[in-house]
């Protein structure tokens, strides 16, 4: 969690200096996200979770625009951000399958994934 904290303050900042920076803080955002989702239980931690998610969102949109300003990596460089990222993206995946059920579930979740998401663009 602490990782996630220090990775949101990056972005927050403007700590974005590098793609890889921007990726290590996207999937900090993506962690947080999969949390939020991990605490619903019912319709009112649903409602909860909705806001947060939007609000980190915005955070991925704020990232994805720094991005655009960085110049684009080389073909090396991003061979070696996805070896690094790899592992991660595996126990990401294991961890947020389950919860993505509760899209389906509650419609203020998905909703707010769904506006968070557009942000990414």
């Amino acid at each position: 969690m602490i990782t996630v904290a220090v990775l949101l303050c990056a972005a927050c900042s403007g700590g974005i200096s590098s793609y890889e920076d921007a990726i290590e803080a996207q999937a900090g955002i993506m962690e947080e996200m999969v949390t939020l989702l991990e605490g619903v239980t019912d319709k009112d931690s649903a409602a909860d979770a909705a806001s947060e998610i939007e609000a980190l969102g915005n955070r991925l949109g704020e990232i994805a625009v720094q991005v655009k300003d960085l110049p684009q990596p080389t073909m090396e460089e991003m061979q070696e951000i996805a070896k690094k990222q790899s592992m991660k993206r595996k126990d990401f995946q294991q961890k947020a399958v389950p919860q993505m059920m509760k899209l389906a579930e509650y419609k203020a979740l998905s909703d707010a994934w769904t506006r968070a998401m557009f942000n990414v663009k």
